[in-house]
């Protein structure tokens, strides 16, 4: 048990520093939003590129869940088979549904954890889009005024 809890803490120490990049840049892009004329093209490219970058980590998170979700599966038949036949004392259904429940804590406790992490990526790609376009309005704001 030491070692799934030491496992979920450098979960959450690894998922606490990609919030913190992500906030970093998100904060580093809305600061360039007062660029000029010439800037605010290369600012679009930047946005779109780091879109892709968060687009890809989201996928990677997902993907991550899923193996979770599968081995959570696996456990429960397992378990469930262990309780009904080979444990020492007869149980009901409603306390083999608890142990089950304990024996499965960590990986449900970690699939919570990545869930809430891929939340707040999708939270952070609204921010990022939301910056792309304001920098389309700028553009279009420059066009109509012809400080292109």
């Amino acid at each position: 048990m030491p070692e799934q809890e030491d496992n979920i803490d450098k979960i959450i120490f690894k998922l606490n520093q990609s919030e913190e990049y992500w906030n970093n840049t998100v904060g580093n892009l809305a600061s360039k939003l007062t660029c000029g004329v010439k800037e605010v093209v290369v600012l679009q490219a930047e946005i779109i590129s780091i879109r892709q970058e968060l687009t890809e980590q989201i996928k990677k998170m997902s993907y991550e869940i899923f193996k979770i979700v599968s081995k959570i599966k696996v456990l429960k038949k397992q378990n469930f088979e262990w309780y009904s036949t080979k444990y020492q004392i007869p149980l009901n259904s409603s306390e083999k549904a608890k142990l089950i429940e304990w024996d499965l804590y960590h990986s449900d406790h970690q699939k919570s954890i990545l869930d809430n992490h891929v939340e707040f990526l999708r939270d952070t790609l609204k921010n990022i889009d939301n910056l792309n376009f304001a920098v389309k309005n700028k553009i279009t704001l420059y066009q109509l005024t012809s400080l292109e």
